[in-house]
């Protein structure tokens, strides 16, 4: 019950910020002149619980973009999982303060649950978006969505389609 309120409470923000997005400028910041942006942060997704991990994200000019994370986590305290993973992005719509982005997503997992341990191999589109405030313009957050195939080359086997959602926040320098 505790893990839906507080999932529900993340979705409220992010689809505010999201509103919020469309009316804030980033001042001189201009997205749509930006050049190269390095940032380093902040990556969350969700599977069966919350799982953290450290980001970096490059945008290579205004509509060119890749990003890659860790992340690490334990399930139920004993069941361990990492995994590393890239997006490559590409922005057709870039505003002053925001962009909307699609691409490919590629990542790694490597488990060890109830004894079993192996390697995930995950791979889908995906989209999102990044938006900055006008009071914080060297910040980035972002929402993504993208589709994954599965592929389990360890001691389970399976082969699966799933939804994987993940958000950030990233400084930009």
């Amino acid at each position: 019950m505790r893990c839906k309120r507080l999932l529900a409470y993340l979705v409220v923000f992010v689809m505010a910020g999201m509103l919020y997005a469309g009316s804030a400028a980033a001042q001189d910041y201009g997205l749509a002149k930006s050049g190269t942006k390095f940032g380093l942060g902040y990556q969350g997704t969700w599977i069966q619980g919350l799982f953290n991990g450290v980001s970096a994200r490059v945008w290579l000019d205004d509509a060119l973009g890749m990003e890659g994370n860790l992340f690490m986590g334990s399930i139920d305290g004993d069941q361990s999982l990492y995994i590393l993973e890239g997006k490559f992005m590409y922005a057709p719509v870039v505003r002053e303060n925001s962009r909307f982005y699609f691409g490919g997503l590629l990542n790694l997992a490597i488990y060890d649950v109830n004894g079993a341990d192996g390697t995930v191999i995950g791979l889908g589109p995906m989209f999102g978006t990044e938006w900055h405030y006008k009071e914080l313009p060297e910040i980035g957050f972002n929402f993504d969505v993208g589709l994954k195939y599965f592929n389990d080359t360890g001691d389970i086997d399976m082969d699966v389609w799933a939804i994987d959602v993940t958000w950030g926040i990233h400084y930009y320098f």
